[in-house]
This record gives C-alpha cells, sequence and structure tokens, in this order.
C-alpha cells in the first residue's frame, strides 16, 4: 500500500480558498455538513464491507488494512451520531424558547 505524501503547494492553496471563502463572508449551511457526514458514513462503510468480503474470500494480503477500514467506517458513523445528537438538542432548544 502505497502513502502519498501531503505536497505543500496544495495545502496551502486549500487553505486560500477556505480564507477566501470566510473573507466573502460564504457560510456553508448545515445541511451540507449533514450530507456530507452522511455521504462519508456510506463510502466508508461500503469500503469496510469490501475489504472484509475479500479478506473471507482470501483476496485480501494485509489485513490491517481490514482493520483501519473497519475503525474508520465506526468513526464516520460515531461522529454522524453525534452531528445528528447535536442537531437535535439544538431544534428541542428552539422549540422550547416562548416567545
Amino acid at each position: 500500500m502505497a502513502v502519498n505524501p501531503v505536497r505543500i503547494n496544495e495545502l496551502s492553496s486549500a487553505l486560500q480558498k477556505q480564507s477566501a471563502q470566510s473573507a466573502k463572508g460564504v457560510a456553508i449551511p448545515f445541511k451540507d455538513y449533514f450530507e456530507e457526514a452522511i455521504k462519508n458514513v456510506k463510502e466508508t462503510e461500503a469500503q469496510a464491507r469490501l475489504d472484509a468480503i475479500n479478506a473471507v474470500a482470501g483476496n485480501m494480503d494485509d489485513l490491517h488494512t481490514l482493520a483501519i477500514n473497519v475503525a474508520k467506517a465506526e468513526l464516520a458513523l460515531s461522529l454522524f451520531v453525534g452531528l445528528r445528537n447535536k442537531a437535535l438538542e439544538a431544534y428541542n432548544e428552539i422549540m422550547r424558547i416562548t416567545l
């Protein structure tokens, strides 16, 4: 498994884009964060499932990749559940506000 190095140019361009967006006052809606979390959960779960199938079939040489991908899937799901819980807490708090 090859490890791709992080290039400083890519990192600096990403930071410049982020600072340009924050300077413009462009806010990323919560919906986008939520959709990205759902997409991340689906992708990591699919990869972990594929790795598990390959391991059972004997097509995988390195079991540590399976363990890493399963951990990623668990972490993505945990993050999503935490995000959902915070959204529900915020909604319930807003609903308690009396005018």
